[in-house]
């Protein structure tokens, strides 16, 4: 506007340069390319979310509120007092399973160590790194992990002290990373931790101890009645008075500590960081097609003016308002077009390098995705362009004429 004549501004004729219409041109490309970007960004996180939150898990987490163990008061009692604790468990009638462990999923597992070879493996296999879960003998059971082969745990071979166990579980990512051939070949030749031997009893399947932005790890499952997470399933109905009775009693036998609880489901499917992600994107595209179309409406604005006795010449030899609504819109569709053009590429290169942050992602069909985007972003652009063209069209055509 600055490269306007004051003289021929003052007179109403407002066409400016051809390098003038090209900046204006590039600012409205530009911003519609960011809109694009932005959207399409939006759109992948919100699929990926959505495919997280669906997935199957291969693990029942429906109902299931863990408990955290105590922390204080953890005395020469404890062990009998955790015993009442489960029996009090169960009695009632709205605890349908129940279990401890040391970890949890959605937690960590209880640690990652090394060192454990078969008869079969190669020098380096003892660095290999497996994650540890120390589990009762209910646990597998109340999370509805299935066996592969073998058996679980029994409640015996729980109540032992630490190096008096000599059985574990692992489950199938375990027995392959250990390079047995098969869970029978497992179950045969065992495996040796340092200076330990331990029989494998089963295997089991695998499941997602994390969410779905991880890979499933080797699993070993070492027994022993872990008071450090109690997971408890509960029947649907007033879940609120529920927990209020597990609260109670709770803290009458461990006295001293709080009653912490979490629903497995919500842990597993917990994407904080993605979720925020996704509200900033969406919140940021909704902004930034609003601009665009600001700086779409403004060019629209300035095009009719110049072009406002061209419109009414038009109108005299029999233009329809369509017809002249179409010859306006044309140039900016093109220029939105351009933007998509470069625009989806640029977010096809950004989305696929995030969606390698997840070890299990949706699958996106890209070319349906920027089709959807490039349409609705035109129509808005049209709308945008077709309100100031349909008022000058059928603006009298006398007042066109007159115009400049």
């Amino acid at each position: 506007m600055s490269n306007f004549k004051p003289v021929d501004t003052l007179k109403g004729k407002l066409k400016g340069s051809g390098s003038g219409q090209l900046v204006r041109k590039g600012l409205v490309v530009s911003q519609f390319s960011f809109s694009i970007l932005l959207i399409i960004a939006t759109a992948v996180i919100f699929l990926q979310l959505k495919f997280m939150k669906n997935s199957e898990l291969g693990i029942n987490t429906d109902q299931m509120v863990v408990v955290s163990g105590p922390q204080v008061g953890l005395d020469s009692t404890y062990q009998s007092r955790k015993k009442v604790f489960l029996n009090y468990l169960g009695q009632q009638s709205f605890v349908k399973e129940y279990a401890t462990s040391g970890s949890v999923p959605g937690k960590y597992y209880n640690f990652r160590t090394a060192g454990f070879t078969q008869p079969g493996s190669k020098p380096d296999d003892k660095f290999k790194s497996y994650a540890f879960l120390i589990i009762s003998d209910q646990f597998l059971s109340a999370y509805g992990i299935p066996m592969k082969a073998g058996r679980n745990f029994t409640y015996q071979e729980c109540d032992v002290e630490w190096n008096d166990n000599s059985k574990v579980l692992i489950n199938e990512q375990a027995m392959i990373s250990m390079g047995f051939a098969n869970a029978e070949d497992a179950m045969q030749k065992g495996i040796q931790w340092d200076e330990r031997h331990l029989d494998i009893i089963g295997v089991t399947a695998d499941y997602h101890h994390t969410n779905l932005k991880n890979a499933i790890d080797p699993i070993i499952y070492y027994p022993q009645l872990n008071g450090q997470y109690y997971s408890v399933r509960l029947t649907p109905e007033n879940l609120s008075s529920k927990l209020s009775s597990l609260e109670r009693e709770y803290k009458s036998i461990f006295p001293g500590n709080p009653f912490e609880y979490f629903f497995t489901d919500e842990a597993l499917q917990s994407a904080k960081e993605e979720e925020q992600y996704g509200r900033i994107f969406t919140i940021a595209s909704v902004l930034a097609i609003f601009i665009a179309c600001l700086g779409l409406f403004g060019l629209a604005t300035f095009v009719v003016e110049t072009r406002t006795k061209e419109i009414g010449i038009r109108k005299v030899l029999g233009a329809s308002v369509s017809g002249i609504v179409s010859l306006l819109s044309k140039d900016f569709v093109i220029l939105v077009v351009i933007s998509l053009v470069i625009a989806a590429p640029v977010a096809f290169y950004l989305m696929v390098n995030w969606l390698k942050n997840f070890e299990f992602k949706v699958e996106i069909n890209w070319v349906l995705l920027f089709i959807l985007v490039g349409i609705s972003v035109v129509m808005v652009s049209l709308f945008t362009v077709a309100i100031q063209a349909i008022k000058t069209a059928n603006a009298k055509v006398t007042k066109s004429l007159r115009a400049e």
